[in-house]
């Protein structure tokens, strides 16, 4: 077991929001690779100590890696105040501003897992993208050569080929160059995996927000550019989660 120091962050209320990466259970537990083994971990927070149990002891290598990457993954070094102020100054986000105080969005534990749920997520339901990731987390952990083979038991459709297409060009050929990754998930993994909160995304739910509850009629990107700055991307994330009305973790 080890924990995590945090400021400004409820793991219970991030955990119940409706969450796209890292957790695709109904409990908080995750299985990880390390550079020796794939170990499970399990979240509890007391206070501003976030503990992590693991199913097997780490070296200290092993912890000090981990636990960068969990801070990476959970925004645990974010200053979200300018955030919040903003939220407080918007027509919509003001009145969601006590369900976004103390949480993050929650980027995948690996680029390949994110890059794997963008493909996933295309034409798909939440509940069945969210059923399909726990499948190949649990099968397949989202390590890159396991991607190689036949995946027609998971039942994809053509995301199987996508899959192995990405899995084949992943670290190898330009992210856009491969087929299956178009702009639109680009822009999510520059948002949820890179955190850059400056890229934005427009498809069928950004158009209805902006045109209904913001009154952008036109150039819906420089709308956004002025709406929210160099936070749009993020505001984004958030509108999506409330207006999507997605299923909490049970």
């Amino acid at each position: 077991m080890f924990s995590i120091r945090l400021k400004d962050f409820n793991f219970e209320k991030i955990f119940n929001s409706g969450l796209f990466y890292f957790f695709y259970d109904s409990t908080p537990k995750r299985r990880i690779p390390t550079a020796k083994k794939i170990i499970t971990l399990s979240f509890a927070q007391n206070r501003n100590i976030l503990r992590v149990d693991t199913s097997s002891s780490l070296d200290d290598d092993e912890e000090k890696s981990v636990k960068k990457r969990l801070r990476y993954c959970f925004g645990a070094d974010e200053n979200m105040d300018e955030f919040y102020s903003l939220c407080s100054r918007d027509r919509v986000l003001k009145n969601f501003l006590p369900r976004i105080k103390g949480t993050r969005i929650i980027s995948a534990y690996s680029d390949f897992e994110a890059l794997v749920g963008a493909v996933v997520s295309q034409n798909n339901s939440y509940m069945h993208y969210r059923a399909q990731m726990l499948r190949l987390c649990s099968e397949l952990n989202f390590k890159r050569e396991n991607y190689l083979g036949n995946l027609d038991k998971f039942r994809l459709g053509y995301k199987s080929a996508y899959l192995k297409n990405l899995a084949e060009g992943f670290g190898r050929t330009a992210l856009e160059k491969i087929k299956g990754i178009g702009a639109y998930s680009l822009n999510l993994f520059e948002i949820f995996q890179k955190r850059n909160y400056s890229a934005f995304y427009i498809d069928c739910l950004t158009e209805k927000i902006m045109r209904e509850s913001y009154r952008a009629h036109s150039d819906l990107d420089e709308a956004s550019k002025k709406l929210w700055g160099k936070w749009r991307g993020l505001a984004l994330a958030y509108l999506q989660r409330f207006f999507e009305q997605k299923p909490q973790n049970a």
